[in-house]
């Protein structure tokens, strides 16, 4: 799973920002190139009866906001540049997911990296537009980030597992990763099931978790032996009525660095939702996310 190409889709925000911080670091440890990509979201003037004035100050606003853009995405290169990192610019117009998706394929990225908005409480609640449409259409997996940290460390790399057909796929990723921030890889499986389950004699959920932990332990030992004997694995399972929320606390209580998990689409139209853990972990995750799609 090498990560030779970055596509990091900035619009100047603060959490744009701080997945540029996130980008710097996974392109140097990978030796990956980087791709600043800004959409512009122009006036639609067919839809308006404009007088030719106005049509030329729409215009004079329009070059002025390109070459703003350019000198802000020209200052990321730079900086980029300077960290010994290839970069390039593109802006484009258009709708911004649809651009941002398009610029993914013809970069032949392996990795998109963007900002979620949402730090007020109401923004908690939902994912920013933008960012709810790549996550759902984006051919590579995407590096989410919400909240900037003070020193950048990836010491603890956290990957949830509902035991998917395509489980090994996103635990190559999150291997990888360990592998090369040298960090402990935690793997957690979340059992959904009400409180009241704790209470039904003869051991049920304990069996259960028994169970858990022999899929998980055979997860694991499908990691390649090198990559295995290279990173340190802290196997886990829990009980919750609600996996997401388990993910999330887990990765308070454990100071995770980074989450990576598999996205389990609904059957049917896999295109347009992402499975409601994977949603609901982004919005409240205290770190970073990246999800990879099946």
């Amino acid at each position: 799973m090498p990560i030779r190409r970055i596509l990091l889709a900035t619009d100047g925000s603060r959490e744009s920002n701080h997945a540029l911080r996130w980008v710097e670091v996974i392109a140097v440890r990978f030796g990956a190139s980087v791709t600043a990509v800004s959409v512009l979201e122009t006036l639609n003037r067919d839809a308006l009866k404009l007088t030719a004035g106005l049509k030329k100050d729409i215009s004079l606003a329009d070059s002025e906001i390109l070459n703003s853009e350019q000198s802000r995405l020209a200052r990321i290169s730079a900086a980029l540049q300077k960290k010994g990192i290839e970069a390039e610019i593109r802006i484009s117009q258009g709708a911004p997911h649809e651009e941002i998706v398009k610029a993914a394929r013809e970069r032949r990225a392996d990795l998109i990296a963007m900002g979620k908005r949402g730090l007020t409480p109401w923004g908690r609640m939902l994912l920013g537009s933008t960012t709810s449409a790549v996550l759902r259409k984006a051919p590579v997996p995407v590096l989410t980030v919400r909240r900037g940290t003070g020193k950048l460390a990836v010491k603890k790399i956290l990957f949830p597992t509902a035991f998917a057909p395509m489980a090994g796929a996103t635990l190559t990723w999150a291997s990888e990763l360990a592998e090369k921030f040298g960090a402990v890889l935690h793997l957690l499986h979340v059992i959904e099931a009400h409180k009241s389950y704790q209470s039904v004699k003869g051991g049920f959920i304990g069996k259960l978790k028994d169970s858990a932990s022999r899929q998980l332990h055979s997860l694991a030992e499908r990691t390649p032996g090198q990559k295995r004997n290279a990173i340190s694995v802290r196997e886990s399972v829990a009980v919750s009525p609600r996996a997401w929320s388990a993910i999330v606390d887990f990765a308070r209580e454990q100071e995770i660095d980074l989450i990576v998990m598999g996205t389990n689409a609904r059957k049917g139209v896999p295109k347009f939702f992402l499975g409601s853990v994977a949603e609901d972990v982004i919005k409240e995750s205290p770190c970073p996310v990246i999800t990879v799609r099946p």
